[in-house]
């Protein structure tokens, strides 16, 4: 490029001065000695060969001697239309630009023209939309795709000094006394789909729909354990709900409505809710901007707020009177506070009370109150035969009405690395000693708390390639803290009675795609309360490890 435009200059300088007015052809004789110079001082210096100055020197005086051969070719003309307009009484002064000249001025006006209307189109296609509202109709604008793909390995293993425990929900569904697995060692594969739609219907109204892999049988779990023949797997709803939102006049949410089977409404953790559990019924929370100053310090308070949740959620309506349906009523008080540094602090005070949950015996022979026996159990709460013969079907000995306080510190100060602290209580208040005693003839002892403390470093989210994050807690769930059927299910194998870590990392394979690994060791508390039965009391440790490979889209 260099060599090109050096080339240009001594051409031009080489043209000779004569037909040109006596300013210019001074100009001409300037530009002359001074590109000579030029050349010489690049020569002298090292910068340019003499044979490359040569060369140079040669090859702009053949580009010269054309464009002066040129130019008296075009002459007559310009000749003519100078005499034309002297004959005018006009003085012309005509000042002449080298072909190649022109051909590089237009050269480099071309180009710019060319990104110039490239950037405006560009520009334009973006603000349009080109090709999508003249094409699409205006739903899709409405509509959003998501979803999840998860593979799963898990090792289950088992202490050698485990005893026989009654599996209470085989027990109920077979109608004769089945036990669990407590000895023999398991690998699984699994797999878990989940496809999701958000249909904005309004501004403020939102439908979702979710399917996802599992059955109807067990409503914490979507997994689909690898292994049936090379059969194909069924999707079901996992969520079908209409959602609204209030907006004040700074378009801040001050209240949300659900109704359908929605998402957990609760601020939670697995101790109490299982991450894979939807609940039937409505739900609404309450919120409110919290702020002490105005302009500029009330921006700054924005994220301050507090909140209240109401639920209620029918568990159970089988029951020909509507008096004994089972029902779930909950309430949570909360405050979601920011920091001026990104952190955040997150507590919430909740209370669920179950409805008709306890079981009822059986007063007479032929007399049935088959209808209080749950749904679904996984392990650990008190149950009793309701017929009293030892013999299926059990049902839960206690009401459970629970008192939960969670609490979750996200500290940013080493961002991009966070350390997230979190704590969990809960406790059954609804146990009633005296009335079991009353209810159901048995002197069951009070075991009624629940704990977990835990700490996550690393990114709060994995999205990345290369995010990652740590984590260990340590829980303590005693058998009538909380509803066995609906805690974490893979802690322990699910339920309840148990005690010990979780210890695990996560790690970005790529965008939106990654790797993580979780064991989990426990052991019993108490062992499970079953009078004169199988599992009361008996030692149950189990260790499970999981390596999940996690795709989001």
């Amino acid at each position: 490029m260099r060599k090109t435009t050096l080339a240009a200059a001594i051409c031009a300088a080489l043209l000779p001065a004569a037909g040109s007015h006596a300013g210019e052809r001074e100009d001409l004789l300037k530009l002359q000695a001074t590109t000579m110079s030029l050349i010489e001082v690049l020569v002298k210096e090292g910068v340019l060969s003499q044979e490359g100055a040569d060369k140079l020197l040669a090859q702009a005086k053949r580009k010269a001697a054309a464009e002066v051969q040129r130019a008296e070719e075009q002459e007559p003309a310009s000749s003519a239309q100078a005499a034309q307009t002297a004959g005018n009484g006009q003085d012309v002064r005509v000042t002449y630009v080298p072909q190649f000249v022109r051909d590089e001025i237009r050269d480099q006006v071309r180009a710019e023209l060319r990104e110039d209307v490239a950037a405006d189109v560009l520009a334009e296609a973006k603000n349009q939309q080109w090709g999508v509202p003249g094409v699409l109709p205006d739903w899709t604008n409405r509509i959003k795709l998501k979803g999840d793909l998860r593979l799963r390995g898990q090792g289950e293993y088992y202490a050698e000094d485990n005893g026989a425990y009654f599996d209470w929900q085989a027990s109920n569904d077979d109608g004769a006394n089945t036990l669990l697995n407590t000895t023999e060692n398991r690998q699984k594969m699994r797999v878990r789909l989940r496809l999701g739609i958000d249909a904005r219907v309004t501004e403020n109204i939102l439908a979702g729909v979710r399917l996802t892999t599992g059955d109807t049988d067990n409503p914490v779990s979507t997994n689909q354990s690898l292994g049936n023949y090379n059969n194909r797997y069924q999707m079901v709803v996992d969520q079908a709900y209409l959602r609204y939102d209030a907006l004040n006049d700074e378009q801040q949410r001050w209240l949300r409505l659900w109704g359908g089977r929605i998402p957990n409404p609760w601020l939670s953790t697995d101790l109490v809710w299982d991450g894979d559990l939807g609940f039937e019924g409505v739900a609404g929370t309450l919120s409110k901007q919290i702020r002490f100053g105005e302009g500029l310090y009330a921006e700054d308070e924005a994220e301050r707020s507090v909140f209240l949740t109401l639920g209620a959620f029918p568990l159970s309506t089988e029951k020909a009177y509507g008096s004994d349906d089972k029902w779930l009523y909950g309430a949570q008080l909360g405050t979601d506070w920011g920091f001026e540094n990104q952190s955040r602090l997150e507590l919430g005070l909740a209370y669920y009370d179950y409805q008709n949950i306890e079981g009822q015996p059986q007063p007479l022979a032929g007399l049935s109150t088959d209808w209080t026996v749950p749904a679904y159990m996984q392990k650990g709460n008190s149950v009793f035969d309701i017929a009293g013969t030892g013999n299926p079907p059990y049902a839960l000995v206690a009401d459970f009405d629970i008192l939960n306080f969670t609490a979750r510190y996200d500290f940013t100060r080493f961002a991009p690395t966070h350390v997230i602290l979190s704590g969990d209580y809960a406790r059954n208040i609804g146990f009633d000693a005296a009335e079991i005693l009353a209810r159901t003839g048995l002197d069951i002892e009070e075991r009624t708390d629940a704990y977990q403390v835990g700490v996550t470093v690393g990114w709060p989210e994995i999205t990345k390639r290369r995010d990652w994050q740590v984590f260990g807690f340590y829980r303590h769930v005693e058998r009538d803290a909380v509803l066995d059927a609906f805690t974490d299910s893979d802690f322990h194998l699910g339920g309840t009675d148990a005690e010990g870590w979780i210890l695990g990392g996560s790690y970005g394979l790529a965008d939106n795609t990654w790797l993580t690994l979780k064991y989990m060791t426990a052991d019993e508390i108490h062992g499970t309360y079953l009078t004169d039965a199988v599992g009361s009391g008996v030692p149950l440790g189990i260790d499970v490890l999981q390596l999940d490979v996690n795709a989001k889209f």
